[in-house]
C-alpha cells in the first residue's frame, strides 16, 4: 500500500520546514530539518585496509631488451635533474650504444625503452620480436629526421610505387 502526504499550508504566513503535514493513514507528522538532529544517522565504518596489488611485471629478458650487458648509471653524462626510474642501468646502457645526449631524445629513448621492454613489439610479417632497444633507437632517428626529408622519401617512395 503506497503512502502519500499531503502537505497543508501552515498558518500565520510561517513558510519554513518545519510545517505540518497529514497523511492520508493518520495524524499530523512533523517535518524536521536536515541536521536537526543527529538520531538515526548511520554511523561511518571505519575503511578497510585494503591490500595494494602486487607488481604483475616480470623482468624484461636481455633478448627482449636488447641489451645484454647493464651499464651503472653515470648522471653526470644525463640532463641535470634528469631520473632513469625502472630499468635504470639497462636504459643508461641503451643511452650510450645510441650515442644520445640531447635532453628530449634521451626522454623519448628512455620512455619508449621501458615500455616496450614490458610489452614487446611483434612484427606477424616477419614472426620476429623486435627489441625495446631496437625500437626506441628507430623512433629516435624518426625524430631527429626533418619534415623536409620525411616529405621527400614519401614523394619518392610514392613515385617508385606509380611506376
Amino acid at each position: 500500500m503506497s503512502q502519500s502526504v499531503v502537505r497543508m499550508r501552515p498558518a500565520h504566513g510561517n513558510n519554513n520546514n518545519n510545517g505540518t503535514t497529514s497523511n492520508k493513514m493518520g495524524g499530523p507528522d512533523r517535518l524536521k530539518r536536515k541536521g536537526a538532529s543527529d538520531e538515526g544517522l548511520p554511523t561511518k565504518k571505519a575503511k578497510e585496509e585494503i591490500e595494494k596489488p602486487t607488481s604483475s611485471k616480470t623482468i624484461p629478458t636481455p633478448e627482449i631488451m636488447g641489451i645484454h650487458t647493464p651499464m651503472d648509471p653515470d648522471y653526470r653524462r644525463l640532463p641535470k635533474g634528469f631520473v632513469l626510474g625502472d630499468l635504470a642501468r639497462e636504459k643508461f646502457a641503451g643511452i650510450v650504444l645510441a650515442d644520445l645526449h640531447d635532453r628530449y631524445e634521451i626522454q623519448i629513448y628512455c620512455r619508449l625503452f621501458e615500455h616496450f621492454a614490458y610489452y614487446p613489439y611483434y612484427k606477424p610479417v616477419e614472426d620476429t620480436w623486435i627489441s625495446a632497444h631496437d625500437h626506441a633507437v628507430g623512433e629516435i632517428i624518426k625524430f631527429r629526421t626533418p619534415p623536409s626529408v620525411v616529405m621527400s622519401r614519401a614523394r619518392a617512395a610514392r613515385n617508385s610505387a606509380d611506376n
